[in-house]
């Protein structure tokens, strides 16, 4: 059998003594898992962990979204975790660069899918609204969009989005397309820290 080692005897002190050493550890691009590095001067390339702070608006529109001044964003290069655009414009990159770049939707979030927009009746709109759970909508109001967005989160843990258009006293129209699809999209990015495998 295998040594176990059990904390339930160390003191808070200790215990937070340990977590400051790990937090530095980190901190210093040193990993326990073993393989990452900080590296303040190379280029950004597929693999590498990357944090990043950026800005997003329309060409030529104000911005609507941003982490500026917040938490930057994290995630490994050429993972498939970002829209390929985006990924792209950060490969050669070095820490502390900014550029600004516009994605076409085929580079962000794809073609807008016009089998997801039907007109149907008033009521059935009312009584798709009527039979959501209100604690799992979220309600959006993105730049560009004629409507608010409403978001449902479906019992499954899936996200259904509802864009409400051309509301008559008999019908509406109803977008099930997610957010910013058909849409150029403009991004200021700074690329804050490179960790990269040894």
């Amino acid at each position: 059998m295998k040594n176990k080692t059990h904390f339930s005897g160390l003191s808070p002190f200790s215990l937070a003594v340990i977590a400051v050493i790990l937090s530095a550890l980190f901190i210093a691009g040193l990993s326990l898992a073993g393989g990452y590095a900080m590296d303040k001067n190379a280029p950004a390339k597929s693999g590498d962990q990357v944090s990043v702070y950026y800005s997003l608006s329309f060409p030529g529109g104000a911005v609507f979204e941003s982490n500026v001044n917040d938490t930057p964003l994290n995630f490994t290069l050429g993972s498939g975790a970002m829209i390929s655009g985006f990924d792209r414009a950060i490969r050669g990159m070095v820490p502390g660069e900014t550029k600004t770049v516009i994605l076409t939707p085929d580079e962000a979030y794809g073609e807008k899918n016009e089998s997801l927009v039907k007109k149907i009746p008033l009521n059935e709109a009312i009584d798709l609204v009527n039979g959501m759970n209100r604690e799992n909508i979220t309600i959006s109001f993105i730049p560009g969009y004629p409507c608010p967005m409403i978001e449902y989160k479906l019992p499954e843990g899936k996200y259904m989005r509802y864009v409400f258009t051309n509301i008559t006293e008999d019908s509406v129209t109803v977008d099930t397309n997610r957010p910013l699809v058909g849409k150029d999209l403009r991004f200021t990015i700074t690329l804050d820290s490179v960790i990269k495998r040894a």
